[in-house]
């Protein structure tokens, strides 16, 4: 790739660095805002429910708008609307009105996602489109490693508002930086958009969308309840879980980056099997034992390395369904479907797991044996997709 095109990476990159932020900062600052605001520890979580509704919603509406605008006067206004509502979210006089700046901030940061996805395909060849995706994947290790400890730091030293103030700031800047960085080469298309139903009917469309459902909802099922199964089922000490998910997020960012290189050298079901396998070994070796034949420190990792290495894959695969002038649209759909199948599968584990009254977790092997199939199902489907598509 050239030295521009690495430069368009790394600034789409950056942008969904800071959007990743947004969305999971408010996780840990949960207990802050209930003794802010006085509200409901139980109401707490729908900070985060709010802006995933509102994300998927607004991708899902939007979708057979986006194309028609230019990339560049877009991406800005969108990261202009990200910075205002992240300042309002800063001077929110009460939680419903934290809540709906939340959402707001939801729907800027859903077409942030589409828009930043629609770029890296129109920017980078289709021979290089694994390392541009595993690129820019890291964005969500680094806002795990490097990120959300920050805005932590920044709400002891000046309160919960303050990583509000300042992604308030950063935005401002990241829109500076695109105005004047990121080429306008864009132009809207002279092609019609087909039709959202049309569209998603096309068989290259459905097995691309079930192909990340089944990377997204097969994660979330026990993404929520790691915290909860490693400290009180496996007696993990909690002052140490930060160790551990700091490994974690090392081992995914370099996943990341091998798996984008395989991508573009071998079959994309190769890849796809590979990680099959390693969320196969992590699964069976670290939850569906009693006690687990693997350590914390090797099933944990494993098991995000293989998500990097699933998602990437999945969203090469995605880049490389759409048409032109249907670009943005589909990454708006496939935004939506993401974030429909996390929450599905958030809901269904709660439905199968059960508490005991010492906080441990019952029917951890149930729900993985679950993930296990649905995780199965990706290279099944990519080997139907991955000759549909046209990699040169």
């Amino acid at each position: 790739m050239t030295r521009q095109i690495w430069g368009i990476v790394a600034l789409i990159t950056a942008v969904q660095f800071f959007n990743i932020i947004d969305f999971m900062i408010v996780m840990p600052l949960g207990p802050d805002f209930a003794l802010a605001f006085g509200a409901p520890v139980d109401q707490v979580p729908w900070v985060a429910t709010a802006y995933i509704l509102s994300a998927s919603i607004t991708a899902f509406a939007s979708a057979r708008y986006l194309d028609r605008f230019r990339r560049r006067p877009l991406m800005v206004s969108i990261l202009l609307g990200l910075a205002m509502a992240e300042g309002l979210a800063a001077q929110a006089p009460s939680f419903h009105a934290l809540l709906g700046f939340r959402a707001l901030a939801g729907v800027f940061g859903g077409l942030a996602t589409s828009i930043s996805m629609a770029i890296i395909s129109e920017s980078v060849p289709p021979a290089f489109r694994g390392r541009a995706m595993g690129f820019s994947g890291s964005a969500f290790a680094l806002s795990s490693i490097i990120g959300v400890p920050l805005g932590l730091e920044l709400s002891l030293i000046g309160g919960w508002q303050l990583p509000f103030y300042a992604l308030s700031a950063v935005m401002l800047l990241m829109a500076l930086a695109t105005r004047f960085a990121l080429p306008d080469n864009s132009a809207p298309p002279r092609r019609p958009w087909p039709g959202t139903w049309r569209f998603i009917r096309r068989k290259k469309t459905l097995y691309a969308y079930a192909l990340l459902a089944t990377v997204s909802g097969g994660s979330f099922l026990l993404i929520p309840s790691f915290a909860t199964y490693m400290q009180f089922n496996l007696g993990f000490p909690r002052e140490r879980m930060s160790e551990i998910y700091f490994v974690a997020g090392v081992a995914t960012l370099i996943a990341q980056q091998i798996t984008g290189w395989a991508l573009d050298r071998y079959r994309m079901t190769y890849v796809a099997w590979v990680g099959f396998g390693c969320i196969a070994m992590s699964l069976i070796g670290g939850f569906m034992s009693d006690p687990p034949w693997l350590s914390i420190w090797v099933f944990f990792p494993l098991f995000m390395v293989s998500g990097a290495a699933r998602i990437v894959a999945a969203n090469t695969a995605s880049s490389l369904v759409p048409e032109a002038h249907e670009r943005a649209a589909h990454m708006a759909l496939q935004g939506s479907i993401r974030h429909g199948c996390s929450g599905l599968a958030a809901f269904a584990s709660s439905i199968i797991l059960t508490v005991n009254i010492d906080g441990s977790l019952n029917n951890v092997a149930a729900l993985a044996t679950v993930t296990l199939v649905v995780a199965l199902a990706q290279p099944l489907i990519m080997a139907r997709l991955e000759p549909m598509l046209d990699r040169r």
